[in-house]
Order: C-alpha cells, then sequence, then structure tokens
C-alpha cells in the first residue's frame, strides 16, 4: 500500500515537470518564430527598396509646414549624401584648384540666402554639393601686420608662416620652397594658372617664383647690382615659369615700359611699371623659340586674340590680357572663356594635368551678385570634369606682395594688451578669431 502511494507522488510530480517544459520549450520556439518572421520581413524590404545601409532609408515624414518640411528634406538629402560609402581613391590624374579670394563666411551665407527671396529660391554653390569640407585660418598672429606674399607662400607649399623665410635686403630670395604647381611639373603634369589679377601678384609669385619684388621698377638698386631677379622676369626665366603650359591674366605694365593705354585699359599708378627698355613679352617668345623650337606657342595681348584661338594643338599659352589687374579692363575676356581655352591646351590623351584659377573679389560690387555669376560659370565646368577639384574661399584680402592685415591680424595687432588679459578671456577671444578659409573638396 506504501509502494503504490509513492508511485502516486511521482506521476504527479513528473506531470508537473513535464507541463513546465512544454511551457518553456515553447516560448523558446513562439521566439525563434518571432526572430525569424522579422529577419524575413527585413530581407524582403531590402530586396524591394534595395537597401544598401541605414543612410539609405528615408525618414519618418513628421507633419511639419511646408516651409519646415523643405528644409528637413534637404537636411536628410545632404545627410545621406555624407554618409554615402565611396569607393577607394586613386591618384588623381587632374587637379582643378580654385581660389576665390575677398569674401568672408557671412557674405557667403548673404548670397545663398538672399532676404528678399522666397525661403524655396536661395542659391545652390556648386561647391557646397562636395561630399568634404574644412575650416582653415591661416595663422597670420605670426606677424603683425600680415605679410601677403609670405601668406600666400605658406597657401601654396604647405610650409607655415613661422618656417618662412623673410626678405633681409641682401638675400635675392625668400627661400626654397616647391609650390604645389611646381611639384606637379615635377611629376610631368601639365600646368596652368589663371587669375582675375595680374600674373605677377602674390599668388602667381608663390607658384612659380621666388622673389620678394614684382617688377624691376620698384627694386632697390643693391638687388639689381646684385643680380636679383623680379617675379616678372622669373616668369621668364625660372624653370618653374618656362614650364607653364597656361598662363592667362593682367599685369602687362610689369612686364614691359611700353604698353597701350586706353579709357578702357589704363594703366594703374598704384602698382609697380617695368624699368626702361624693359620688355619681357619679347623675352618670353625668344625664350620659346630657343628652348622649344619645335613646339607650338602664343603670345595674347586680347581678348578677340583668345576668343578666335583654336588652342587644342598648343603646347605653350600666354596671354597678358590688361596693363593692370584684369577686372581694369573693360574689354577682358570672361573667366568661361579663359577656363575653356585653357583646358583645350591643358587636355592630352594619357598626360594629367594641374589648373589653379583666381578669382579676386572686387569689394565696391554687390558680393552676392559677384558670387552668384561665379557660381554659374562654374557649374558646368565642376560638373563636367572626372578630377579632384578644391574650393578654397578666403577672406584674406591680399592683393599685392606687400605689408597686409587680415582679419585674423586685426584682432591680434596689440599683443602686450591681449596678454594682459585672464586665461578664460584670452582663450575665447581665441575662439572668437575668424576663420580665413573655407576649403571644399571632392575627388575622382
Amino acid at each position: 500500500m506504501a509502494s503504490s502511494s509513492r508511485l502516486k507522488q511521482f506521476c504527479s510530480r513528473l506531470r508537473f515537470k513535464s507541463t513546465q517544459l512544454f511551457i518553456v520549450a515553447g516560448a523558446v520556439l513562439l521566439s525563434l518564430l518571432v526572430s525569424l518572421l522579422c529577419i524575413g520581413l527585413t530581407i524582403r524590404y531590402e530586396v524591394q527598396h534595395e537597401v544598401a545601409n541605414v543612410a539609405d532609408v528615408d525618414y519618418w515624414k513628421d507633419r511639419v509646414s511646408a516651409a519646415q518640411k523643405l528644409w528637413y528634406d534637404k537636411g536628410i538629402e545632404e545627410l545621406q549624401q555624407a554618409l554615402r560609402i565611396y569607393s577607394p581613391q586613386t591618384q588623381p590624374h587632374r587637379v582643378l584648384i580654385l581660389l576665390i579670394s575677398g569674401v568672408a563666411a557671412p557674405a557667403l551665407a548673404a548670397a545663398r540666402f538672399p532676404a528678399k527671396l522666397a525661403t524655396a529660391q536661395h542659391t545652390h554653390f556648386v561647391w557646397e554639393q562636395f561630399p568634404h569640407v574644412a575650416r582653415l585660418k591661416n595663422s597670420c598672429s605670426f606677424s603683425s601686420p600680415c605679410d601677403a606674399a609670405s601668406v600666400n607662400r605658406a597657401l601654396w607649399s604647405g610650409v607655415p608662416l613661422s618656417g618662412i623665410d623673410s626678405y633681409t635686403g641682401s638675400n635675392c630670395s625668400r627661400g626654397e620652397l616647391h609650390s604645389v604647381l611646381r611639384q606637379a611639373q615635377l611629376a610631368g603634369l601639365r600646368t596652368g594658372f589663371v587669375t582675375n589679377q595680374r600674373i605677377t601678384g602674390a599668388t602667381a609669385a608663390a607658384l612659380f617664383a621666388d622673389s620678394s619684388w614684382e617688377c624691376d621698377g620698384l627694386m632697390p638698386l643693391g638687388a639689381l647690382e646684385a643680380g636679383c631677379q623680379a617675379v616678372a622676369q622669373q616668369l621668364v626665366f625660372s624653370e618653374a615659369g618656362q614650364a607653364l603650359n597656361v598662363l592667362l591674366g593682367g599685369g602687362r605694365q610689369l612686364l614691359s615700359a611700353q604698353v597701350p593705354v586706353y579709357d578702357w585699359d589704363p594703366l594703374d599708378e598704384r602698382l609697380c611699371r617695368a624699368r626702361a627698355g624693359r620688355n619681357l613679352l619679347r623675352d618670353w617668345r625668344n625664350q620659346q623659340l630657343k628652348l622649344r623650337p619645335h613646339q607650338r606657342f602664343e603670345l595674347l595681348q586680347h581678348a578677340d586674340e583668345l576668343r578666335e584661338l583654336n588652342a587644342t594643338n598648343l603646347d605653350y599659352l600666354l596671354g597678358v590680357l590688361a596693363n593692370a589687374n584684369l577686372h581694369r579692363n573693360a574689354k577682358a575676356p570672361t573667366l568661361q572663356l579663359m577656363l575653356n581655352k585653357t583646358l583645350q591646351v591643358l587636355k592630352r590623351p594619357g598626360v594629367g594635368h594641374l589648373l589653379i584659377v583666381e578669382h579676386v573679389m572686387q569689394p565696391g560690387e554687390d558680393a552676392a551678385q559677384q558670387l552668384r555669376q561665379l557660381n554659374a560659370t562654374l557649374t558646368d565646368f565642376i560638373e563636367q570634369r572626372n578630377a579632384l577639384t578644391l574650393v578654397l574661399l578666403t577672406n584674406g584680402n591680399y592683393l599685392r606682395p606687400s605689408r597686409d592685415i587680415s582679419g585674423e591680424t586685426e584682432n591680434v595687432s596689440t599683443l602686450d594688451e591681449i596678454f594682459e588679459q585672464s586665461e578664460q578671456e584670452l582663450q575665447l577671444q581665441l575662439q572668437q578669431l575668424p576663420s580665413e578659409s573655407l576649403l571644399f573638396a571632392k575627388g575622382e
């Protein structure tokens, strides 16, 4: 009787354990089924919508006003563009560097969002579609006021201002530094420089010259006797200047003592003038005949000549299209014309090239209108190129290779007063220094 009772108790406990085991097994199986269902639905969604990553999934559209939805859509579009995975980049075959000088970030924002236009009618600058952007400073606080020639040499050579040698009066050069243009030449690339300023300005000097003077008209007697060469002379006689395939801009009065003067193309008395008897335009032509007797070259001085030129078979092109800065010539060629002709010279099958374009904003004109015109010119030009493209916008107004003051220098021109401040005040002021440059980049 006792054994029968123990058997009943054992069977009762076994049934209880079996029920618990069934419940646990059922829960695990249900979880597994739910997981499989979720995975299946996800895979089906990705197949139907071609989802590559989370950046491609559309966002949940909130109930917002039309004006707010416009910026929501724009923000998501830019975010998705930034999050896309790009294929590995190779060494660029063609490089375009565009320098837009004389525009600050507030002016850029004002041009993009004009107050008189509706919200949906803002300007889309072509460089804003680039996937990479950087905020740069030129560290002008190393010198006060800021030396424009040194700033440009630092920019185009990659050496900080503290490492740039200054002219001491006895040396002809400012240090042996290879600019990005010279490095491209040494690497076998064809090179070109286009500017709406003069071709002997601070930017040009930093690219292919090594001198403290634009032309020999302002060189001291000691430098002349020592055999020093101005930027204008190095354009003709230096290795970097001779290797330039295209050079377009103004500055005729710095190259030749005798130049034609018209109402639409006046002289600029604020600039250097070539010494009596100097004619570097003739010297450039003679150098081409001497060094490259079997290659084609052209020397132009008027927009009509450039417009009618067939540049596809040219090896070298020099266009000095104004007595002073190009914008002072009312009949100067457009930027679009200069770019089109430059590419005709630079493009060669199997050979890469580097093109540097300088566009200085005119302070007396509407900055927004200038930017919109520039944007219209560059949109098709940039989008049709399969190249590494850099657009540098700077508010440093370095129009001549003499001592100048930038926005950053103005904040640190009285160092003694600044360093008397507390550390917290000093850090705050340093943080509020204006950005000298915005760099937009894309590479293909």
